[in-house]
Parts: C-alpha cells; sequence; structure tokens
C-alpha cells in the first residue's frame, strides 16, 4: 500500500506525519531468486546447525549462495551483545552485503540449521552482478528487502515489550508466508521458538511462554509444526501497542 502526503500534511506545523509500512518477515526463505549463472562448476560446502561461515570483520573473500537450510546474520553491539538481525534461507545469499563499500563483512554469518552452500569468490560475484542485468535487479530486489527488516528493527528498539516484538515478528511472517487455513492464515513455512527468540531478543522460554499466552486469547493456533493465525487484527493491534 502506497503512502501519498499533501503539502498541506508535510507543512501543519506540530504534526508528524508516520507512514504505516507493511510488516515484513525477518525469515527471507522460499526466495524466487536464481544464481545459477554464478555457481557453475563450483563446489558446495555443508555447514552444521550453529557452525560459523564468516566473522564480522573478516576479509570478504567469498559471497554464498545459500542452497539448502537457513543461515542467520548477526553483529555486536558497542557493549558487545549478540544483535540477530534476519535468516536467509534457499535462493538467499549472505556475505555480498559489503561488495561495493569494503572489503570486509559487516556482519557474521552462522548455521541456524544444517545447510549447504556454495561459495562464490566475491570477485566473480560483483563481475557477474555487473554484467548481467537480471542478476543485478536480483540483488537489488534482495538488498532492499533486507533494508526493510533493519528498518523495523530499528523501530522496535526501545522500550517495545517483549510481547509486541514477538506479535510483530508474527505479523511479518504472515504477511509474507500466509496461507488459507480453516481457523484464519497458516504461516507455511516452520521456524522454532529459538529463531523467534533471536530475532526477538528473548529467550526461548520467554516466547513459549508469549505463545501460549497468544493461545489461550484465541489469537494464534498450532497446526504440527505450523502457526495459524486466528485473529488477525488482534495481532496487528498487539504489534503496534
Amino acid at each position: 500500500m502506497q503512502n501519498h502526503f499533501t503539502g498541506k500534511q508535510a507543512l501543519e506545523p506540530g504534526r508528524a506525519v508516520v507512514p504505516q509500512a507493511r510488516v515484513v518477515s525477518a525469515w527471507l526463505t522460499n526466495l524466487h531468486f536464481r544464481w545459477s549463472e554464478t555457481i557453475q562448476g563450483a563446489r558446495t560446502r555443508r555447514f552444521a546447525k550453529d557452525e560459523t561461515l564468516f566473522l564480522e570483520g573478516n576479509s570478504a573473500d567469498h559471497v554464498y549462495v545459500i542452497l539448502e537450510g537457513r543461515i542467520r546474520l548477526t553483529t555486536y553491539a558497542f557493549d558487545g551483545r549478540e544483535r540477530h538481525l534476519m535468516i536467509v534461507g534457499p535462493n538467499g545469499l549472505v556475505g555480498d552485503c559489503g561488495l561495493l563499500s569494503t572489503r570486509n563483512y559487516v556482519v557474521s554469518a552462522v548455521a541456524a540449521a544444517d545447510a549447504c552452500v556454495c561459495p562464490v569468490p566475491a570477485a566473480a560475484m560483483l563481475a557477474a552482478l555487473r554484467g548481467t542485468p537480471q542478476l543485478l535487479n536480483q540483488h537489488q530486489e534482495l538488498s532492499s528487502m533486507r533494508f526493510q527488516i533493519m528498518l523495523q528493527h530499528l523501530a522496535l528498539q526501545g522500550a517495545n515489550s517483549a510481547r509486541r516484538r514477538v506479535c510483530h515478528h508474527l505479523l511479518g511472517l504472515m504477511n509474507s508466508y500466509g496461507a488459507p487455513h480453516d481457523d484464519g492464515t497458516v504461516i507455511s513455512i516452520a521456524f522454532t521458538q529459538q529463531e523467534m527468540g533471536n530475532i526477538c531478543g528473548l529467550s526461548r522460554v520467554s516466547v513459549s511462554n508469549i505463545f501460549t499466552r497468544l493461545e489461550r486469547e484465541k489469537v494464534i493456533a498450532r497446526a504440527g509444526r505450523l502457526i495459524v493465525i486466528r485473529d488477525a487484527p488482534q495481532l496487528v493491534t498487539q504489534s503496534r501497542t
């Protein structure tokens, strides 16, 4: 949904106009991108869950095309605390954020689940992006999605409650991966409470307690390993209060 602003709104003193942007998911998986031109003949590598692909500040020698599994991107605050930014799945890239500006990785990447990736030399990836408009367009779209996620992390900082953060990310998952269900809208990708806790800066137990309360209030329900949003308007309300 686009937001339109009139000159009167922009100039009216003492009033801030805040657009209500569509919430996006911090899980970037089941992506439609194709990177076959960049990985032809390249070897694949497998990483076990919690194994590190690269660390923030290391020399950015390779970009990784994700074939299977999920990779978690993290960074560190000035106080040393690890901050979980997003989870990238098949057909996504990690290690590319500094291609045009720095020769070092700007985040760390850790396998959120067992994963198979294809390392592509950074110089080769950069040459492919420059020489193939379709690849460049894909990369720009992926970069835009990640930028939206970072803006949402920024908006959630400060006084936002644990419940609000969880509801916000459930809403993003529903918007990105929702499908019709007899009880409402099912989030069609599975995710763990630990993943939700990492993204929200909470423990797995805290996420479990919030899910339990949301179930009791009939906002969500469980369908095996999937979550069903039963009351989307209430979820929207709780993501903003």
